[in-house]
């Protein structure tokens, strides 16, 4: 088994990946919303100038990626440019003084973060056969705009944040080869009911974008989407597989069915004034 220090550092690896990959594969959207991934004193800072939230706004891998000290903080605010200059922690994980450096300067938890999970496997997860009526598939070229829109409507994102989650999706499947990100369509009876994408980086498979429609919801689709994942993963030759969560809810419980545990929780700390 890996050492969940390490396993940490391929989490944190795998999700700026994504990240990177989904943020800058189409220019014009990068453009259009302000989108970045930087380095900045020895962490990742990710940029969004529309919308001014630690989600978007953040540097990444504090006492795991690199140390940060007073310069370095600056640094951070600096490359912001009065945005939201919200710093991730992990509980029980950063060291104290980087704690104690951004009390004293004012940051505070949000009380939003992540949930990191982990599963290290060599077999693809016993969650039983498919309910009556339900398919997960590869997706086809031809299903690329449904996958994203249907992203969009599982996650029940509204308005702009909607779209920009829509246009994000689409732009990535079209631009990344499948050496790289693989799309799996869930259907019932037929019709598109569900997402999940597996995003491949150095030893390590992230199971990203998975939700369910409403309407589809308690059948077991998202075990399957999972399982469908891991089972790609293993034939690219994957024995780590990552995923995100918000916390205790329902893709958490399903992940920890299929054999993943917490590996972390991440915290945005952000000043005063974004708290």
């Amino acid at each position: 088994m890996t050492a969940d220090a390490e396993l940490i550092r391929f989490e944190l690896g795998n999700q700026i990946a994504a990240s990177r990959a989904f943020l800058g594969v189409d220019p014009a959207l990068a453009d259009r919303y302000g989108l970045g991934m930087a380095e900045v004193a020895g962490l990742t800072c990710s940029s969004c100038r529309v919308w001014d939230a630690p989600l978007f706004n953040r540097a990444i891998g504090a006492g795991v990626l690199g140390s940060l000290d007073a310069s370095g903080l600056e640094a951070i605010r600096d490359h912001y440019k009065g945005r939201t200059s919200a710093i991730e922690l992990y509980d029980g994980i950063t060291p104290d003084p980087i704690v104690r450096l951004l009390e004293s300067r004012g940051f505070a938890p949000t009380g939003h973060g992540l949930l990191a999970n982990v599963l290290e496997t060599d077999r693809v997860p016993a969650l039983g056969p498919p309910g009556s009526g339900i398919t997960v598939e590869r997706c086809a070229a031809a299903d690329l705009a449904t996958f994203a829109v249907l992203t969009r409507e599982g996650f029940e994102a509204p308005g702009e944040v909607g779209s920009f989650f829509e246009d994000a999706t689409l732009a990535a499947l079209r631009g990344l080869p499948e050496s790289q990100v693989v799309a799996f369509l869930a259907r019932v009876d037929g019709v598109p009911a569900g997402t999940g994408l597996l995003v491949l980086s150095d030893r390590v498979a992230g199971l990203y974008s998975g939700s369910v429609v409403p309407a589809f919801r308690g059948r077991g689709i998202q075990h399957q989407l999972i399982v469908a994942r891991v089972r790609e993963g293993l034939r690219h030759g994957r024995r780590v597989f990552v995923s995100q969560t918000e916390g205790d809810n329902a893709s958490t419980h399903n992940l920890h069915d299929a054999g993943f545990r917490t590996l972390y929780r991440a915290g945005w700390w952000a000043p005063p004034a974004a708290v």
